[in-house]
């Protein structure tokens, strides 16, 4: 099935399993559906990704092959067939308010099985690096896995990226902590060009796009922090929210 028209909106850290090659996990916003889809990107050290945020381009893809995924906006990745640059500011404005209007508490997503959405933090979230600790029986798989990600030459830090704070839900402030697994994150650490976390905390008005496992679909963690333009928030997310009410 050919998808014209989609927007990288984020993109997850390079991953690789003992039968999966290494890849990118990709969320997209299919512009013409105002919906979102994801899919896994092959990935190449040698190579630029074939797509990256705010790259608006067509792909194919279809459901074969998935194994026990069947989370309705994910599609296996055929090819990248089109590939029409990055958008400019003005339109990136426009897609703000179409991406917000898809906004949801989560546990509307649960009840919709919906695998991918949007969280709006209150101000004075805070990230954090937390590390991995051999003692720590939940930390064995990340410890597992990051063994086996440098065995293949790609980094793969022995630490998690993790955000906590509060937002807003049916009119009570709640708190949240969730892990963060956004690409540009964790190259901004790797490299250490800059800091990402006083990046994104310099961000105007910061929202994260959120996405589950196929294997723990009820718990969301975030796959990429975007920040709106002025009132863009209010109007197409939270006061839509409330409408439903």
């Amino acid at each position: 099935m050919i998808f014209d028209n989609c927007i990288c909106l984020a993109q997850a850290r390079v991953i690789a399993g003992r039968k999966k090659e290494p890849h990118i996990c990709t969320i997209a916003f299919h512009e013409p559906s105002e919906s979102f889809m994801r899919f896994c990107l092959p990935f190449d050290p040698k190579k630029s990704p074939a797509v990256k945020r705010w790259h608006r381009f067509s792909f194919d893809g279809n459901k074969d092959g998935l194994g026990n995924d069947n989370r309705r906006e994910t599609w296996h990745y055929g090819s990248v067939l089109r590939k029409l640059g990055s958008v400019s500011q003005r339109e990136q404005a426009t897609l703000h308010g179409k991406i917000l209007r898809q906004y949801q508490y989560e546990y509307e997503l649960n009840e919709e099985k919906s695998s991918i959405g949007i969280l709006i933090p209150s101000r004075g979230f805070k990230l954090w690096q937390e590390h991995l600790s051999p003692n720590d029986p939940s930390d064995a798989k990340e410890i597992e896995r990051c063994r086996l990600m440098q065995s293949k030459g790609i980094w793969y830090p022995d630490f998690k990226v993790k955000v906590k704070g509060h937002r807003m839900i049916d009119g009570s402030r709640k708190s949240f902590e969730k892990t963060v697994v956004a690409w540009d994150v964790y190259e901004a650490l790797r490299s250490g060009r800059s800091n990402p976390f006083q990046s994104i905390y310099r961000y105007r008005n910061p929202y994260f796009i959120i996405g589950n496992l196929a294997t723990q679909r009820n718990a969301f963690i975030v796959v990429g922090v975007l920040s709106a333009p002025d009132n863009a928030i209010e109007r197409y997310a939270i006061n839509q929210q409330m409408s439903f009410v």
